[in-house]
């Protein structure tokens, strides 16, 4: 299952993703992996270059990256494992970025969160992100089941 040691867990700093990542550590000792904790900003806000200066665009991206660096950094803390962190940049999809990350540091497994909040109708539009990840992924991939979900399973 696990043969270059490597585990990603891609991260929204959601519950979700922290059950995920308890997760990963769970299996990263038993198999004496690292885990890469990984964020993907991504790039869905938009504006009009005509409307907005350079400047506050600059501004709002740099807030953005010292506010998730901060959060990455909080979220690696919170387990009793060594974790390397990761901030990148989405060039188009979320999920894209990530299964291309896992697979640029040789990763055996991707384990992600899955949201249960999503509506029927958001679900058939846009999919989600695990699901992406599972669909795309060069490696294996856990989803984390959110508690309290029918087969969810207890440790």
């Amino acid at each position: 299952m696990i043969n270059n040691g490597t585990i990603v867990v891609p991260t929204d700093f959601s519950e979700q993703s922290s059950e995920a990542l308890r997760r990963a550590c769970v299996l990263a000792k038993q198999f004496d992996a690292e885990v890469h904790l990984l964020h993907v900003i991504d790039p869905s806000l938009y504006f009009e270059t005509d409307m907005v200066s350079i400047s506050p665009l600059d501004e709002i991206s740099k807030a953005q990256h010292e506010g998730a660096t901060k959060r990455l950094v909080e979220q690696a803390g919170s387990v009793d494992l060594p974790i390397t962190t990761h901030l990148e940049d989405a060039v188009s999809d979320p999920a894209r970025a990530i299964c291309d990350i896992a697979e640029r540091l040789s990763a055996d497994l991707i384990v992600v969160g899955r949201h249960g909040r999503q509506g029927v109708l958001e679900h058939m539009l846009l999919g989600s992100t695990a699901e992406r990840v599972v669909r795309h992924a060069s490696c294996s991939v856990l989803v984390a089941m959110p508690h309290g979900l029918v087969g969810d399973v207890q440790e």
